[in-house]
């Protein structure tokens, strides 16, 4: 059977690549084995671990064939898929450890509400709150008034009953800001708790 110039064509350039790397490298066998991880997908990285030589050898190999550059986009698309796929699991596992210490935030408040409810400054701060604090934002508080002692009432309020720091603590154009979901959750359970009571009274 008479091999078309195609073929021919193919073969010698192998041949010829082949004979490259053999001058490049005394161990041909480790060329030919590259090759094959390489068309196998591994990347230069790996392929220097299994096979012992250095990514700018691999990279001198088969940098510029064309087998190699699609294993290269392959991967690519590859791993922009896998960190997806990561991101994905990793938000999934945050979210279901926000949602347990919420749960253990909230249980927590129910058993300090009947300690602090006998305090004027826990039930007076939680009556401002209620009267004109954000309820919405899962993980802000945000305590808008006009008078500076409320404001100073307030803070007091958040670093004694819900621990917050004072350097975490923001007031700017008559807000009081702090950024904790965890002291989100205890503050409106405690004024969920403070209308029951209402309510029972």
């Amino acid at each position: 059977m008479v091999r078309s110039s195609l073929q021919i064509s193919a073969q010698f350039l192998f041949a010829f690549r082949l004979a490259l790397a053999t001058k490049m490298t005394s161990s041909p066998e480790k060329y030919q084995k590259a090759r094959d991880f390489r068309k196998r997908g591994f990347s230069y990285t790996e392929i220097a671990k299994i096979v012992g030589v250095s990514r700018g050898t691999l990279s001198n190999w088969f940098g510029k064939q064309s087998f190699s550059k699609k294993v290269r986009v392959d991967n690519e698309v590859k791993a922009r898929r896998d960190n997806v796929k990561r991101i994905s699991l990793l938000n999934k596992a945050r979210d279901k450890e926000r949602a347990k210490q919420y749960i253990s935030a909230k249980k927590t408040a129910s058993t300090e509400f009947k300690h602090f409810k006998s305090s004027s400054l826990f039930l007076l701060s939680l009556g401002f709150y209620g009267a004109a604090g954000d309820i919405k934002h899962a993980t802000q508080i945000r305590f808008p008034n006009q008078r500076a002692t409320t404001h100073k009432i307030f803070r007091k309020f958040l670093v004694e009953f819900l621990g917050a720091e004072k350097s975490k603590i923001y007031y700017k154009a008559g807000v009081t800001i702090l950024n904790d979901g965890l002291a989100k959750q205890k503050l409106i359970t405690w004024l969920e708790l403070v209308g029951k009571s209402v309510h029972k009274s």
